[in-house]
């Protein structure tokens, strides 16, 4: 009978252990991230210079805390989650000139960061990219 109660308790325990695993698991949180889309209507936005760039940071945990956007260190936005909707926040950029660049967002202990390849609208590669339809190898 001691045998039953022992393996009894052991299971129990081990079902305990392992609801407490799945539901720490399933609840953390996940890093936020940055994400580029095309500005309407433009299909070389976040590619070429001084074409409109959307950025949105996603897996937001907070949606009451302004979220700052900035590029190279110069904060450009710093707008807010909504808790009406699904919506994430997000900001529009328009990079002036072609060369690399550093998205950062940052809400809280959250940060994210992305490095993008932006080409001159007017350069070599842009107008090869535009005209041609050969991509290049630049853009985000």
């Amino acid at each position: 009978m001691n045998t039953i109660i022992r393996r009894a308790a052991l299971g129990a325990a081990a079902l305990t252990t392992a609801i407490s695993l799945s539901t720490g698991t399933a609840g953390a949180a996940q890093d936020i991230k940055i994400d580029l889309s095309p500005g309407s209507p433009d299909i070389y936005s976040c590619e070429l210079s001084t074409e409109t760039c959307l950025i949105s940071v996603v897996f937001l945990t907070d949606l009451t805390t302004p979220v700052t956007i900035s590029v190279d260190g110069t904060v450009i936005a710093t707008p807010t989650p909504s808790t009406n909707c699904s919506c994430t926040p997000e900001t529009t950029w328009v990079p002036p000139k072609g060369g690399r660049y550093t998205l950062t967002a940052k809400q809280g202990a959250q940060t994210a960061s992305l490095t993008v390849n932006i080409t001159d609208y007017n350069g070599l590669q842009g107008i090869v990219q535009r005209y041609l339809g050969i991509n290049t190898g630049s853009g985000s």
